[in-house]
């Protein structure tokens, strides 16, 4: 079952496009938008994620972080974040269990 407002967020450690692990205590103390994505290299997903990049210095204002997770691997999320100049991180939960934690899974992308 999602989170409801005000809950505590499952915590998460997950690899990023560089590789390294993040964790959500990482953002303690600092508001997290936490942004799930189906799949990268897809239409409405890379516009999605560019509207973000392009408003980033907003959310900067409220030093509030973005974390950007799809199923993709971790190579994948490099190559896509290189394409298209992401300026925060993308996460891979390629076994699905942030996203499930979240009720954000979507079955029909397998």
């Amino acid at each position: 079952m999602a989170p409801l407002v005000g809950e505590v967020a499952p915590q998460f450690t997950l690899y990023s496009d560089e590789k390294k692990p993040i964790s959500l205590n990482d953002c303690k103390g600092q508001p997290v938008l936490i942004l799930f994505f189906p799949l990268a290299f897809t239409g409405v997903c890379t516009a999605e994620l560019c509207s973000m990049r392009d408003e980033l210095g907003w959310y900067e204002n409220l030093n509030t972080r973005i974390l950007a997770i799809s199923v993709d691997s971790p190579q994948t999320l490099a190559a896509f974040k290189r394409s298209q100049n992401y300026n925060f991180p993308l996460l891979s939960d390629f076994n699905k269990e942030v996203i499930r934690a979240y009720g954000t899974i979507y079955e029909e992308f397998g």
